[in-house]
């Protein structure tokens, strides 16, 4: 992959990163200060804005420890691939299993009693629902899933990080000898 390509995809890749950084910030933030409040009032915390506040910073964090020779371009490629795999992962084990249901623990959960699952008992369906109620959610699921790509993409095609095979000479073989 010429040099060009790569950098190509180095900025989508940042310009994804930092979109979904900015949504979870912007979604965590907020939250995050009200339950802080209430914590210490006996009512369960959602857990949601505190792991939004900690991925956008995990992510934010990446190309700064790239840029500042801390983290190999290797690193932080595997490093943002499991970041949004897992944040993908997580949206779906949280719509899968009654938005949170498991959390409330005795508590009179909304979701508690078998789970709210958008009137469908199948996973898929439940997850592919959300693609008519929640428009903004699919759309950074989309966003965190093209990083994806391209991180592995990048991580399979960086010259980089991706040696380049060299052709054994005979005069190389000689001189090992």
């Amino acid at each position: 992959m010429d040099r060009r390509t790569v950098r190509i995809l180095r900025a989508i890749a940042a310009a994804l990163v930092f979109a979904t950084a900015a949504y979870h910030l912007g979604w965590g933030v907020p939250r995050s200060i009200i339950y802080a409040r209430a914590f210490g009032a006996g009512i369960p915390p959602d857990p949601r804005p505190f792991l939004f506040l900690a991925l956008a910073l995990a992510l934010l964090s990446g190309p700064y420890l790239v840029t500042r020779g801390v983290v190999s371009l290797r690193y932080a490629y595997v490093g943002g691939t499991v970041l949004l795999v897992g944040s993908i992962a997580a949206w779906v084990v949280w719509h899968t299993t009654g938005h949170g249901a498991f959390l409330a623990d005795g508590v009179s959960a909304p979701a508690s009693g078998g789970g709210h699952h958008h009137g469908q008992r199948n996973s898929v369906l439940v997850i592919l629902s959300h693609f008519d109620t929640e428009p903004v959610e699919v759309a950074i699921k989309a966003i965190e899933t093209a990083a994806v790509a391209i991180f592995v993409t990048l991580l399979w095609k960086d010259p980089a990080i991706v040696p380049r095979e060299r052709p054994e000479t005979e005069s190389g073989e000689a001189s090992e000898s």
